[in-house]
């Protein structure tokens, strides 16, 4: 919905309008149709508007009527209109029909707890100006972005990093500690980010800052609900679809029009067909196509358009388009591009704008589901964990003589503990080629992700683990990718799937309910049958891949990307230069696929070029 950012100086110097409006501008992509800056003495909060709700009324910083309370808010409220309706209870009065006001008189009558009562996709900062105290949530599952830094100096904090490097307090730095785990897994987890000092406010939790310091609580977990339900699979089915349903219907609250992204999988499907049944009229679907074979799914997306009649619009990028996209995308994201289709998304988003405002997405249906292939490892190496390590590392060697990518996979993993099992499940590279290309001290160095998977041993489901882990950890990388992309279009994207109460329901499931043998996502594929044809729910997942491995070895494009940016001088900065040069020899000739090697390295050399990093 729209950008913010704000600065509290703790030595009580004055900041300087100038200063936090340089902030507010550099993320005007999210928000175009309106600006706003409130500065008083040593604070100041700034805030970018796109119109979604109460066009006319919902401008900001937004004040209480007695100016105590200042408000910046980024995201929706899916819940605003009963929460409106309990504080007209309650004796307050409402100058606009916006859910920023809401908020505000949701914070006066509970205070830090106001968070606890919310459904919906928010980053925001409310300054308490008689209190003289700063209060900063960010939403469940962290679909909204939330950046800050902290020092002796001064507490600043913005949706997107480029926005804190404009206060003056701190210039981009690579943070050496998270380089290792970047390439590992493409991406780095918890508070910290790949720039120093620059840290994320974590899902489900707020801050308040105040003279006294900084202090950081969580308020919600997805691993509060981990135990069984109970339910029978057809009352959990029965219970899934009603839930979903109505998470739909509550995200299609917009004063702007409101469309989807559907690629022709199941999840983005399902979210499509449910909207359109809401909508009772066509609505705007947007989906990606290919030419290169195996990666179009635009067959699919079109039937379940034919189904909904809904007004279908379909987007292909070729190889140099792709790549003219791919450095100011990096900008967009304030971070290396950890997966391909964030250009795409990009991309389609520039397309919906043409037509909508919104859209509906179908992430994370994968990480509350059990959707990943990967995740069948977790599963298999805890049903044999019994067995002795050295036997299990017989068999693994002799899995790794199968030409079958996925046998490779498991074999990799099979004589490994459950716990490297559940760190590296998500990894992109193996560990092989990692040693070659950083520092790498080893599965401690992950201070995070250890502590999660400590939590998670408590149980023996192996699914629920691996899943609430992403959950913690993939996730948010997938979910700042959808954020950043749609936001530098300037439209907001919405996740169903990632309402609190669909991810609550969705972790007290049985994982038997999810998997079973080489099937996933058992339980979400039953509720669909009621919405989309079988050959939509039932066909092998895609993914929305990108051909990558064709495109770095043409001549144009990627491939001559690739060859401008990964000389002898950027390789030898990332080491082991010999050895990269023989990687990127092998996948140019067609001897070896090194194409996800090659996307994590030259997307951390071009994030250096981009942000000035020396």
């Amino acid at each position: 919905m729209c950008g913010i950012a704000g600065i509290f100086d703790k030595k009580n110097k004055r900041i300087d309008a100038d200063v936090i409006c340089s902030m507010r501008d550099s993320i005007v992509h999210r928000g175009p149709d309106d600006e706003g800056y409130y500065v008083a003495g040593n604070i100041a909060l700034a805030h970018r508007r796109l119109s979604i709700i109460d066009l006319s009324t919902g401008h900001q910083p937004m004040f209480t009527n007695d100016k105590r309370l200042c408000v910046v808010f980024n995201g929706e409220i899916y819940n605003y209109v009963s929460l409106r309706a309990e504080l007209l209870k309650k004796g307050y009065s409402f100058n606009t029909q916006s859910d920023t006001e809401v908020l505000l008189h949701l914070y006066n009558e509970y205070g830090v707890e106001c968070v606890k009562h919310l459904n919906g996709i928010f980053s925001f900062a409310i300054w308490d100006d008689k209190n003289k105290e700063l209060y900063i949530a960010r939403d469940h599952l962290g679909i909204k972005p939330l950046y800050y830094f902290n020092t002796a100096d001064a507490f600043v904090f913005a949706s997107e990093a480029k926005a804190i490097f404009k206060s003056g307090y701190v210039v981009p730095q690579s943070n050496k500690d998270a380089v290792a785990e970047y390439f590992i897994f493409r991406h780095v987890a918890g508070e910290q980010s790949l720039f120093k000092d620059i840290k994320l406010l974590r899902p489900g939790h707020y801050v308040v800052v105040n003279a006294k310091g900084v202090s950081i609580q969580q308020y919600w977990n997805p691993a509060a609900t981990r135990h069984d339900s109970g339910l029978s699979f057809s009352a959990t089915t029965e219970k899934l679809s009603e839930l979903l349903y109505d998470a739909v219907k509550m995200q299609m609250v917009s004063d702007v029009p409101v469309g989807t992204f559907c690629s022709g999988g199941i999840d983005s499907s399902l979210i499509t067909a449910m909207a359109a049944c809401e909508a009772k009229q066509g609505i705007n679907t947007f989906s990606v196509g290919f030419d290169e074979e195996g990666y179009d799914e635009t067959y699919y997306a079109q039937m379940v358009s034919n189904k909904y009649k809904t007004q279908h619009h379909e987007l292909k990028l070729k190889n140099t388009e792709f790549a003219d996209y791919l450095p100011n995308m990096i900008w967009s994201n304030d971070e290396p591009l950890n997966y391909a289709n964030s250009v795409h998304i990009y991309a389609l988003s520039k397309l919906a704008k043409e037509y909508v405002t919104v859209v509906l997405t179908g992430e994370g249906a994968d990480e509350l589901f059990g959707g990943y292939n990967r995740y069948h490892i977790a599963r298999y190496v805890s049903r044999v964990s019994f067995i002795p390590q050295q036997v299990r590392r017989i068999l693994s060697s002799l899995l790794m003589l199968s030409g079958e990518r996925r046998l490779k996979k498991l074999a990799t993993y099979l004589g490994e503990s459950l716990e490297s099992v559940l760190l590296y499940n998500s990894a992109t590279l193996d560990m092989g080629m990692i040693n070659q290309v950083v520092d790498y001290c080893g599965k401690d160095t992950f201070v995070y992700r250890n502590a999660l998977i400590q939590e998670m041993l408590d149980t023996n489901d192996a699914l629920k683990q691996v899943t609430l882990i992403d959950q913690q950890t993939y996730l948010s990388s997938i979910l700042n990718r959808q954020d950043k992309m749609s936001m530098a279009a300037s439209i907001e994207s919405r996740v169903p799937f990632l309402d609190y109460r669909v991810v609550e329901f969705a972790n007290s499931m049985s994982s038997a309910y999810k998997q079973d043998g080489t099937q996933t996502k058992l339980i979400l594929k039953k509720a669909a049958e009621r919405y989309l044809p079988h050959e939509v729910i039932y066909r092998r997942k895609s993914g929305f891949g990108v051909p990558l491995c064709e495109w770095f070895r043409e001549n144009v494009g990627l491939g001559e990307l690739m060859n401008d940016t990964l000389t002898n001088e950027t390789l030898e900065e990332l080491g082991g230069s010999v050895n990269l040069q023989a990687s990127l020899s092998e996948h140019k000739t067609g001897k070896k696929d090194n194409s996800e090697f090659i996307w994590t390295a030259l997307n951390y050399v071009l994030w250096k070029k981009t942000f000035g990093i020396v």
